[in-house]
């Protein structure tokens, strides 16, 4: 091939190859053929064959190789039908220009649709790239439209929309899809139908219009409502950035479930424009200052914004903990006090599992318990009791603000010319697109917040640091 005397006949001949490798190159090569001269046809009829080899290797380079020529969209079609559920084929057969991917792909899962349903998170992400990447969406409409479908496609139909700056109440102008946000919202309030089919309602009341989604969503936030309906509910309510929304989260306080609770708070916390609202309730006594998490304390009190960070040191003034200098005295004679490590756990599961993985048990989000228990028990103490006087690199907090109004703190697990992901407290991850990111800022703290010691006796710090210590 580098000296340009490879000929199709010798490609052809490394396709029928025994060995996996040989093949795999000779796929590889039949693209380079292909791109310099054009399709031979008994070059793609053999590579057409290959959809079937035995060898994963040989069939991912195939979805590569058959997105080069049109003469092999029928080869590229067929290895989806088969490999629609392989992680990294089917990634492969997504990498190419999005127009001709779908092109090639889509048609046949939208004739096929039993096995669109077998498939259904490969062509949700063909119905994005589509929606994203063409004004043609009729056909899509049509699609996503029919009832018994997955609500993963008709969310991933709406998320293209949005990449692509529109919406689906722009483009859906015959109103094919209002029905199904009808049902979905009919479906969602019926406390009979099982839980899977009235979270499957909220995924589709997520790319409904926000004055069509609203009632429905606020009504499951209603006291003797499953916890995790009212989580979800919570969730797709917070994309909505308006008053009404913000009015609704804090007035269903008493209602909420503790995990419901939860996500309320973290809904409230996300934007400035609800911060207020939030910090007003806890004012008036409708949200107690207790409800919210040391970090969320911490967060508030230190907020960028001064009148924010004002308001919340006064409002939250009982639950605002002491100088960390005050704190170490006080705990200071847990270094000396003898503990057991069996407490010591249930003390870790309750408060520091959240963030820090000790053996097999917590999130990796902070340091490793187990790489820290060298330190001595008096460095375990100020680690714990004064998080931010002294952050390794890698764990520093940064808040990130988005265009849509949205503010994150975490630590950057990624961060690249796509986009930058956060691991947030409790581990999980937000990922957020470059282009919707508005700026990032970082104080050089931890995200471990002050306050984690609040309740806790000098015996209680004692036994944590000895099952610290004692891990193996």
């Amino acid at each position: 091939d580098g000296l340009g005397a490879l000929s199709e006949d010798a490609v052809i001949a490394a396709l029928n190859g025994k060995d996996e490798h040989v093949r795999e190159r000779a796929v590889a090569l039949a693209e380079r053929l292909i791109t310099r001269s054009g399709a031979n046809s008994q070059l793609t009829a053999k590579l057409d064959e290959l959809v079937n080899d035995e060898s994963p290797r040989v069939r991912l380079q195939l979805a590569f190789t058959s997105q080069s020529s049109l003469a092999l969209g029928g080869t590229l079609a067929r290895l989806a039908q088969r490999e629609a559920n392989n992680h990294w084929i089917s990634a492969a057969l997504l990498s190419g220009p999005p127009v001709a991917v779908t092109d090639a792909l889509l048609p046949g899962f939208v004739r096929d649709r039993p096995r669109a349903k077998e498939a259904p998170e490969f062509v949700a992400k063909l119905i994005e790239m589509r929606a994203a990447s063409t004004d043609d969406r009729a056909a899509l409409i049509e699609f996503v439209a029919q009832p018994g479908g997955s609500p993963l496609w008709l969310r991933a139909f709406g998320d293209g929309l949005r990449r692509a700056g529109t919406s689906i109440a722009q483009v859906d102008t015959e109103k094919k899809l209002a029905a199904v946000f009808a049902r979905a919202a009919v479906t969602l309030t019926d406390g009979r139908l099982p839980m899977a089919t009235r979270l499957e309602a909220i995924d589709l009341l997520a790319v409904a219009a926000p004055a069509q989604a609203r009632e429905p969503l606020t009504a499951v936030l209603a006291p003797g409502q499953p916890e995790a309906v009212q989580v979800a509910a919570i969730k797709t309510l917070a994309q909505q950035p308006t008053a009404e929304v913000t009015a609704s989260l804090v007035r269903a306080w008493p209602h909420y479930a503790p995990k419901a609770r939860e996500a309320a708070l973290a809904a409230l916390m996300a934007r400035e424009d609800r911060i207020v609202p939030l910090l007003g309730a806890v004012g008036a006594g409708k949200v107690a200052a207790t409800d919210l998490s040391a970090a969320q304390v911490q967060s508030l009190a230190h907020h960028k914004t001064a009148k924010i960070a004002m308001l919340a040191r006064t409002t939250l003034a009982a639950v605002i903990p002491p100088s960390r200098a005050e704190v170490m005295a006080t705990f200071l004679p847990a270094v000396s006090t003898a503990g057991d490590a069996t407490r010591g756990r249930a003390l870790y599961l309750g408060r520091c599992m959240i963030c820090h993985r000790a053996g097999a048990d917590g999130m990796a989000l902070g340091p490793d318990l187990i790489t820290v228990k060298t330190k001595g028990r008096e460095a375990l103490l100020t680690a714990i009791l004064d998080p931010h006087k002294e952050v390794a690199p890698q764990y520093i907090a940064y808040d990130v603000t988005t265009k849509d109004g949205n503010a994150y703190t975490g630590i950057i697990a990624r961060d690249d010319a796509t986009g930058l992901t956060l691991k947030i407290m409790g581990g999980a991850e937000v990922a957020l697109p470059r282009a919707n990111v508005k700026g990032s800022s970082s104080s050089g703290k931890s995200l471990m917040p002050e306050g984690l010691e609040a309740g806790l006796s000098g015996q209680d710090m004692a036994d944590l640091l000895t099952f610290i210590e004692e891990l193996k």
